[in-house]
C-alpha cells in the first residue's frame, strides 16, 4: 500500500521496504509506468530536504520533478533516511547509498525492468546526501541535480554561532539542545527515518534546526563530537577526524569520477545562502566536473516545492516562480538520461 501524494493514469506507486535495521524498516516509494515490465528505464532518484533533522519521502515534495518523470516514462524513486540527532550523519549517508545501491540491485526484479541510468537529485539536505552519495559510490550516477543543496557543511553559517535560521534576535537554546542532544556511542533512542512536519511553527522538533544554526553545532551533531565545528573554525578542515572525512566531500572527496552536475539555487534563499551553491560549483568545476549552475533571482528556499502540484513544461508552469530554471533542470537530465556511467 502507498500514500505517493500523486495518481496519475497509467501511473502505479508502491512503498517498500529498502533495508532493515534494529529500529525497524526504513522506506521508499516507486513511482513507475504501468507497461514497465520488460523495458529500459531511466530512473530518477530524489532525496528529500529537512536540514537533516526532519522530514520523509512525501516532504516538501517536487511534483514538477514527479511530472516531468511521467512525460518521459520514467521510474521515480523517493527513499527515507535516518534523522538526526538520534543517528549521526554516517548513518544517513549509509542509508542514501543504500537506496541507490537498491535502484540498481534490486528495482529491476521488483518491476521486471532493466535500469539504464540513474539520475540522482536531492532538495536542500537531500541535495547534500545526493552529493555525499554519489562521491561514495564505485558506480557513478549518470547526473546529479542539486536544488538549493547544503552542499557544505564547512561553510561559515555552520560554523558561526550568532546567526539565526530566520534571521530573528538569538534565543535561549538549551531546553532544545537538552530535548535532543547530540547524538553518543551509547545513545539508545530510537532511531526515526522519517518525520513529517504539518506546521514548522508550532513543530516540537524543528526547532533543533534553528538551535544547530544559532550555535553553529551542524557539524559537531553531524559527526557525534562536541566542539568540532569550534575546531573547524579554530584549525581549519583538518580538525575534521578521518572516519568522518567522507561526510565532507567538498573537502576531500575525490570527485573527479562524478557525472555532469546541475545546481539550482535562489539568490535570495534566506535559510540556505545562495554562496553554498556557488562555491560547490566552483570546486566541482576546478575538480574537472562539468557543472551548470541556475541561480533564479526570484526563488527562495524550496521554491519549486511551494508551486504545489504543477506541470512545469505546461501552460500553467509559467506561473511558478523560477520557471525557467526548472524547464532547464528537466532538459539537463534529458540530456544525462540513458547514458550509464
Amino acid at each position: 500500500m502507498s500514500s505517493f501524494p500523486l495518481q496519475i493514469d497509467g501511473y502505479k506507486s508502491k512503498t517498500l521496504d529498502f533495508k532493515s535495521t534494529k529500529d525497524g524498516a526504513i522506506k521508499l516509494d516507486v513511482f513507475y509506468p504501468e507497461n514497465v515490465e520488460g523495458t529500459k528505464r531511466t530512473v530518477v532518484l530524489h532525496y528529500h530536504g529537512g536540514f537533516l533533522v526532519v522530514g520523509n519521502r512525501y516532504s516538501f515534495f517536487p511534483y514538477w520533478m514527479v511530472r516531468g518523470c511521467v512525460s518521459r516514462g520514467w521510474i521515480l524513486v523517493s527513499p527515507d533516511y535516518r534523522l538526526i540527532p538520534e543517528s549521526t550523519a554516517q548513518a544517513l549517508l549509509e542509508d542514501s547509498i543504500d537506496a541507490y545501491n537498491w535502484v540498481l540491485s534490486s528495482l529491476p526484479s521488483e518491476l521486471g525492468c532493466t535500469v539504464d541510468s540513474v539520475l540522482m537529485a536531492g532538495s536542500s539536505a537531500g541535495g547534500y546526501l545526493a552529493l555525499a552519495t554519489a562521491a561514495s559510490v564505485p558506480k557513478k550516477p549518470s547526473a546529479l541535480l542539486l536544488l538549493y543543496g547544503m552542499l557544505d557543511p564547512t561553510f561559515d553559517r555552520y560554523l558561526t554561532p550568532g546567526t539565526t535560521l530566520f534571521g530573528g534576535p538569538p534565543t535561549d537554546t538549551s531546553p532544545i539542545l537538552a530535548r535532543f542532544p547530540i547524538s553518543s556511542a551509547d545513545d539508545d533512542r530510537e532511531k526515526i527515518s522519517s518525520y513529517p512536519v504539518q506546521n514548522l511553527a508550532t513543530d516540537a522538533r524543528f526547532p533543533l534546526v534553528g538551535a544547530l544554526h544559532s550555535d553553529a553545532l551542524v557539524p559537531d551533531y553531524m559527526t557525534g563530537i562536541p566542539g568540532l565545528a569550534r575546531s573547524i573554525r579554530a584549525e581549519g578542515v583538518e580538525a575534521i577526524p578521518q572516519v568522518h572525512r567522507n561526510l565532507f566531500p567538498l573537502s576531500f572527496g575525490d570527485l573527479k569520477d562524478l557525472p555532469r552536475a546541475l545546481l539550482v539555487h535562489g539568490t535570495i534563499d534566506p535559510l540556505v545562502p545562495v554562496d553554498l551553491s556557488t562555491r560547490a560549483a566552483d570546486v566541482l568545476g576546478k575538480a574537472g566536473v562539468e557543472v551548470d549552475v541556475q541561480l533564479p533571482t526570484d526563488a527562495d528556499h524550496g521554491f519549486d516545492a511551494k508551486a504545489g502540484d504543477v506541470d512545469i513544461e505546461g501552460p500553467d508552469g509559467e506561473k511558478v516562480v523560477a520557471y525557467g530554471s526548472l524547464r532547464h533542470a528537466l532538459k539537463f537530465l534529458d540530456s544525462c538520461a540513458g547514458s550509464s556511467a
